[in-house]
């Protein structure tokens, strides 16, 4: 009889879009990308006191690539506060390659937790210590990649095998105009992986179809000033995997 295999928890977020604001004088001091700290901040809070296993960024963590020595510091900081490993994705607006923020600050050795998935065709970060692959494709300035679609087989080694995406869910013949386009079809054949934590929705919201678990965080704050919103937490073990979204409510002063 084969052992059970070793329950896990993963917290997921997404299009937390740091230093959105940097048109302002004031930099990291303006209220809005003040907002938008705290908000991390508070995934990482949820993260720790959940006794997460795993953080995952769907995407978009950064606004724009013109990202400062000052903020790749304090994301370094938070990844750090953070005791699990941080698996990082690059989205539309932090892409990978010679355009995005990767390129310029070396995250992954201000904090050597974090693991960034680099490919655009694809690729695993296998974490063995916890029995888990989690499989994802970076985003490139090419806004027309198809995030999901064609995914390699999970590892069978590997009790557990996750997917993170950053695109846009579509109907099938519809918003053919979405970039990084996640149709019926891709979710379908998104059934193998265990949870899909998706990106590219501000908004809070499950799409699961054909047979995948697909959730979008949504982002932690607000760009303007509605509040803040959910991270989302996911327990895996022998009775498969569920997730609850729990709302985010960090102190903060203007």
């Amino acid at each position: 009889m084969a052992p059970e295999p070793r329950p896990l928890r993963l917290a997921h977020t997404s299009d937390v879009h740091l230093g959105a604001h940097a048109a302002s004088p004031r930099g990291r001091r303006e209220p809005g990308n003040r907002r938008l700290e705290a908000g991390f901040r508070a995934v990482v809070d949820l993260a720790r006191e959940r006794a997460a296993d795993v953080l995952l960024i769907a995407g978009d963590f950064f606004d724009h690539a013109r990202v400062g020595a000052e903020l790749a510091a304090f994301a370094a900081a938070q990844f750090n506060r953070f005791p699990g490993v941080t698996v990082l994705l690059p989205g539309n607006h932090d892409p990978i390659g010679a355009h995005g923020p990767h390129e310029r600050h070396d995250l992954e050795r201000m904090a050597p937790r974090l693991r960034l998935i680099r490919d655009p065709e694809g690729e695993f970060i296998d974490l063995p210590a916890l029995d888990l692959a989690v499989w994802g494709r970076a985003i490139t300035v090419n806004v027309t990649e198809r995030p999901l679609a064609a995914p390699p087989p999970r590892r069978r080694e590997r009790a557990w095998n996750v997917a993170i995406a950053h695109g846009y869910a579509v109907a099938e013949e519809a918003q053919r105009e979405r970039s990084l386009r996640i149709t019926p079809d891709h979710l379908a054949e998104s059934a193998q992986w265990d949870y899909v934590a998706l990106g590219h929705w501000d908004v809070h919201a499950d799409v699961s179809a054909g047979g995948a678990l697909a959730v979008y965080s949504g982002s932690p704050a607000a760009l303007g000033d509605a509040g803040y919103g959910v991270a989302v937490i996911v327990d895996l073990d022998a009775n498969g995997a569920r997730w609850r979204a729990e709302p985010l409510a960090p102190e903060f002063a203007p």
